[in-house]
């Protein structure tokens, strides 16, 4: 009963001109926007290659020169996009894509594509992610906001009821079909993983979480919509319901509790954030002494542990050895920095996490922006790896320094070359595995699954409910 339910479902939905020319429309959209996205990621990973050849080239080849001054010569690591950031862009255009490593100090990302967008892609730019998560509910809503109350107010619900049909089997083919119909759109995320290349296993899996995740956010739509339409006292009550509904999830709740998040946890200003770094460095954290004092101390342990009276006497360079105490403490303070800042942020998504209770958009778009690995948490990770890695760059080339050299010696000594330089390995970054992802996502998996489970209920109890 409910396969012939589902045919005609299907049957009529095939014959009604206004579903098949706004199913048509969104699906030119939705190729046209990826079409469109995957060339700009095509061009950025082209432009991000030759940029990251070039930089390793300089550094390579920067001659004989003081190797502390080699090290300050600094070059930039790139973030990698992965193909689901196609669908997704997330957080990326205000986010820096490119970062300067160089000794002392640890710097934030630069470069954020949204800084360099043309002045038309500031009104808004369309991405899949877009489409699939705001304009494909609404095609839901403008298709399936009559589905059952048309059936009332043509009394075919009435007829229906008279030779026997359970409301319930109607109701799970009228929810079926355009879960057939538009959950099509929902795979769009695992295609795109499928078409990267090189194959990668891990990111299939990312795209088939991302496309589940989508296919859901479709069945909420539906469901609300179908409860809506079942209950509404007609036609045009269930549109307006509807579309006030998509307003709320899709357009305001997101951005109202971003601006909540924004006023219950501000971000540092950019000056703040690192005259509080420079004060804590020269000043010194609680109990440990200012830089001179701290400076003093270290000179003293160096000297008793080498068994000499003066620094020109050591056997190892005074210098680099020095720097290297006032790089550890220096990395020590900026981590105690970031990582206040990263608590900040992380406080701010819970807020957003706690919205997305109002809204499975919202949490669709954070579960999203995970996946595609464009969201905070895969920021962070980036960001710690380069950190490592600058401080492994520099530790390698202070302690170089300090090997090649006694006591103390002319800043101008030219004694490093392109030998030193070739030995630091490259900059290699691979992004976290989808463990990673779904791990940071486990809240607003929870969420659309609760607003999935709720709808059903709520749909159950609708078609018990129904009477013609």
């Amino acid at each position: 009963m409910i396969a012939l339910a589902l045919r005609k479902e299907l049957r009529a939905m095939a014959r009604d001109g206004r579903t098949v020319a706004l199913t048509l429309a969104l699906a030119a959209l939705l190729l046209g926007v990826l079409v469109a996205s995957l060339q700009r990621h095509e061009a950025q990973l082209r432009e991000t290659a030759a940029v990251s050849a070039a930089t390793r080239q300089q550094w390579d080849a920067q001659g004989d020169k003081h190797p502390h001054r080699g090290a300050h010569f600094g070059h930039y690591v790139f973030r990698p996009d992965s193909v689901l950031a196609v669908i997704d862009p997330g957080l990326t255009p205000y986010l820096g894509r490119a970062l300067w490593l160089e000794p002392h100090r640890r710097n934030i990302t630069r470069f954020e594509p949204a800084a360099d967008a043309l002045p038309g892609e500031r009104f808004g730019r369309l991405d899949v992610a877009f489409v699939l998560s705001a304009l494909l509910p609404l095609l839901v809503v403008a298709l399936s906001f009559d589905a059952i109350s048309r059936e009332r107010e043509s009394g075919t619900l009435r007829m229906l009821h008279g030779i026997g049909v359970a409301p319930w089997r109607l109701v799970a083919a009228k929810f079926a079909a355009p879960m057939l119909a538009f959950g099509l759109a929902a795979m769009t995320p695992l295609l795109a993983a499928a078409g990267s290349s090189p194959a990668d296993t891990d990111m299939l899996w990312r795209g088939a979480a991302l496309a589940a995740g989508y296919f859901v956010h479709v069945g909420v739509f539906v469901a609300i919509a179908l409860i809506v339409s079942a209950r509404a006292p007609s036609s045009h009550a269930a549109l307006y319901w509807l579309l006030a509904w998509w307003l709320a999830a899709v357009l305001v709740v997101p951005r109202a509790a971003a601006a909540v998040a924004d006023h219950l946890q501000p971000l540092p200003g950019a000056d703040a954030f690192w005259a509080a770094i420079q004060r804590d460095y020269q000043q010194g954290l609680p109990g440990d002494g200012d830089l001179a004092e701290r400076g003093r101390r270290f000179d003293a342990e160096l000297m008793r542990r080498y068994g000499v009276a003066r620094l020109d006497d050591l056997p190892v360079g005074a210098a680099p050895l020095r720097r290297l105490e006032r790089d550890r403490y220096a990395d020590r303070v900026h981590q105690l920095h970031f990582d206040a800042l990263w608590d900040r942020y992380a406080r701010h998504q819970r807020i957003l996490r706690a919205a997305a209770l109002l809204s499975p958009t919202l949490a669709l778009q954070n579960l999203s922006m995970k996946l595609a690995g464009t969201d905070l948490s895969h920021q962070r990770h980036f960001e710690a790896y380069a950190e490592r890695y600058r401080r492994e760059v520099n530790t390698a080339i202070d302690r170089w320094d300090a090997e090649h050299t006694r006591g103390f010696r002319s800043f101008e000594d030219r004694y490093a070359g392109e030998a030193l330089w070739r030995a630091i390995p490259s900059f290699s970054y691979r992004p976290p595995d989808v463990h990673f992802a779904l791990r940071e996502a486990v809240p607003e998996v929870g969420a659309l699954l609760g607003w999935t489970v709720a709808g059903l209920i709520l749909l159950g109890a609708s078609a018990r409910r129904l009477t013609p």
